[in-house]
């Protein structure tokens, strides 16, 4: 089977954090590693992670104190610490089913001409509702993929995992996005280079917690999301680039203004 290292950033995630990392402990194919890198937690997140992963000495695991440069400092200190060949990533407050890594090891295993593998997802809200997120109805294997996640992100951190390298040649996270999009960074960084593969599986939980958002977060990711909109603008036509900017525009406008309006 291949060997993984599961990278798992938290920011003052103590409520919960317990929870995703016994999702990792109870995989029937457990990974090499667990590396949880704390973006300088100011709860009790790093001491009860500690005391957790040492009840469990039978996975090799590292936990890393950053001071607080934000989540993609965060993993790229538990990338560049990683020992295996296959990175998963696993947010805080996510969480994986049992057979995630044995069904994704399968796949590696049968496909090695593919270098990151992602699986459906099932989306939970903050009222409690599903949702299944199939990534792969999104993406076309005969067009290339830097145009198509240009307008897309079809990758999730929580769903990913793929070779160490390949996060390397894409130049790992960007550390100056801190509104919480440097993921979909990343994906454009790499999309020349990967050769993604689709499970249509759904194999773990995603916990949307967008409307835990303030009407500055929405502000700070309209700011990131153009910035990358135009960054990354000349894989498409300008008039793609204009619209995919209003879009943008009108989203977080709309979210944004909801969200002040409710608060009042």
């Amino acid at each position: 089977m291949p060997a993984i290292s599961v990278v798992c950033p938290t920011f003052n995630s103590e409520p919960f954090v317990i929870r995703t990392l016994e999702s990792v402990i109870r995989q029937t194919c457990p990974p090499e590693e667990i590396i949880v890198s704390d973006d300088g937690s100011t709860d009790g997140t790093v001491p009860v992670v500690e005391e957790f992963l040492n009840r469990h000495p039978r996975i090799r695991h590292t936990v890393i104190r950053n001071i607080h440069r934000g989540a993609g400092a965060a993993r790229n200190a538990a990338v560049e610490g990683s020992r295996c060949e296959w990175i998963a990533f696993l947010d805080s407050d996510d969480l994986w089913k049992p057979e995630k890594l044995e069904v994704v090891s399968q796949h590696i295993e049968g496909h090695a001409e593919f270098n990151i593998f992602c699986h459906a997802e099932e989306q939970v809200t903050q009222q409690g509702g599903h949702h299944m997120i199939d990534y792969a109805k999104w993406y076309d294997p005969s067009k290339a993929l830097p145009g198509q996640i240009y307008y897309r992100s079809f990758f999730s951190p929580s769903a990913v995992t793929c070779r160490r390298t390949l996060l390397f040649e894409g130049g790992l996270f960007d550390e100056t996005i801190l509104s919480g999009i440097e993921d979909f960074d990343l994906w454009q960084r790499i999309a020349p280079f990967a050769r993604p593969y689709f499970i249509r599986e759904p194999l773990g939980y995603y916990f949307d917690r967008t409307g835990n958002l303030s009407f500055g977060g929405y502000w700070n990711k309209w700011k990131d999301s153009v910035r990358l909109a135009v960054r990354y603008g000349s894989r498409v036509t300008p008039l793609g680039m204009a619209y995919h900017i209003s879009k943008i525009t009108l989203f977080h406008a709309f979210h944004g203004l909801r969200h002040r309006l409710l608060s009042q």
